[in-house]
């Protein structure tokens, strides 16, 4: 029996669930034409998914999209590469486009191979290092070929975009991005990532070359009466009943994060089966969970291995009070010292992606490293090792 939840890549169809709202107002803005469109949501929210099955839309109805994962290009010069590449091969087919790229890059000495990563990949003659000029060149021809080959919009999807500022020490990445894409009227971008506290900084400070460029839209969580029915009609394709209650401990204890709803849901799914039934138990919930718990403490051993003891500390307290302010009185509670060293701490673990934050306060992002790091010194799920300093 094919298990029907799906997670650790992107879901479409009927593992896709609730987020019309957001999928509506993502369309509109960018039907509309009259903005771009910055996304943030914490990891495991299902953007990517729900960018894609938005751009799919786009596609059947004749609009030229490209998904662009800045997270696989490590250079400035890589970057310039693939994304012509993804370019050229939306109109690769179409009488004289080779002659045009060719032109339009005619200092880069553009060649042109078939097959690989893209239908058409393209490869530059630098002659050195990528250039402000060259750079402004490149992200220049996704107008061009709007404009003089497709007639009409076409629209990109930079997912990671934060990561932008890592790809040169040399160029101000972020203004000769924002220097071309404002200029562009054919055009449409949507701007999105994990990081949500560094795509924030860059589209909500004053000082920065994005600043309020975008419109903004913020990817919460489903509501849970959707998870719920979603977790009950899934269950129920494969013939298997579940239990109100259980239900509710699934979306509960995966606070209702898509990824991990869907990957709680899958280990009990497989405990079912496995046991020859046709009904959950609650004795399955609890074993899908000691499972996810010892699948990943190789993971979660490594993770606070490698934090320091102020940030270890930080991270047991936020798994065991989420806190909206770290007052006087909630870091006596948790030893965690004078308030400099708790925001040192807190940064530190917002940078690594093992804090997020939204309007209920500060928490671990991953609801099972959570419970991972109370576990007690020996419990299965956590190393020994990694618990000492956390008591």
């Amino acid at each position: 029996m094919v298990n029907p939840f799906k997670y650790g890549r992107e879901v479409s169809g009927r593992q896709f669930y609730d987020r019309q709202e957001a999928f509506d107002g993502l369309y509109s803005k960018l039907a509309g034409g009259s903005a771009n469109v910055v996304m943030y949501a914490p990891r495991r929210y299902g953007k990517t998914s729900l960018v894609k099955k938005v751009l799919a839309r786009f596609s059947e109805e004749g609009v030229p999209c490209i998904y662009f994962d800045m997270n696989r290009v490590e250079t400035l010069e890589r970057f310039c590469e693939a994304y012509a590449s993804a370019l050229y091969s939306l109109v690769g087919g179409a009488k004289g486009v080779a002659h045009a790229f060719a032109e339009y890059l005619l200092h880069l000495h553009p060649t042109f191979s078939f097959g690989g990563e893209f239908p058409v990949s393209v490869k530059f003659d630098y002659g050195g290092k990528m250039s402000s000029v060259s750079l402004a060149e490149v992200l220049g021809m996704a107008e061009k070929i709007a404009v003089e080959h497709v007639h009409g919009p076409i629209i990109v999807a930079f997912d990671e975009f934060q990561e932008i500022r890592s790809l040169s020490p040399d160029l101000p990445l972020e203004g000769i991005f924002r220097g071309v894409i404002q200029e562009q009227q054919n055009v449409r971008y949507v701007f999105f990532g994990s990081k949500t506290h560094m795509l924030k900084r860059m589209f909500g400070e004053k000082s920065r070359p994005f600043y309020k460029s975008a419109a903004t839209i913020k990817l919460g969580k489903p509501p849970e009466d959707q998870s719920r029915a979603f977790v009950a009609e899934r269950f129920a394709s494969c013939g298997i009943g579940v239990d109100a209650a259980e239900i509710s401990r699934i979306v509960e204890v995966s606070a209702n994060i898509p990824y991990y709803l869907q990957e709680l849901s899958s280990q009990v799914f497989d405990r079912v089966v496995s046991a020859g039934r046709d009904w959950v138990e609650p004795a399955d919930v609890d074993g899908a969970i000691d499972d996810l718990l010892a699948e990943n403490a190789d993971w979660y051993f490594e993770q606070l291995k490698g934090l320091p003891p102020s940030q270890r500390i930080l991270a047991r307290a936020l798994a065991a009070e989420p806190v909206r302010e770290f007052l006087a009185e909630y870091r006596e509670r948790h030893s965690l010292g004078v308030s400099s060293t708790v925001h040192t701490a807190l940064v530190r673990l917002i940078d690594a992606g093992i804090v997020e934050s939204d309007i209920s306060g500060y928490h671990i992002g991953d609801p099972f490293f959570a419970r991972a790091i109370l576990m007690p010194p020996g419990e299965v799920g956590l190393p020994a090792a990694a618990c000492g300093d956390l008591k």
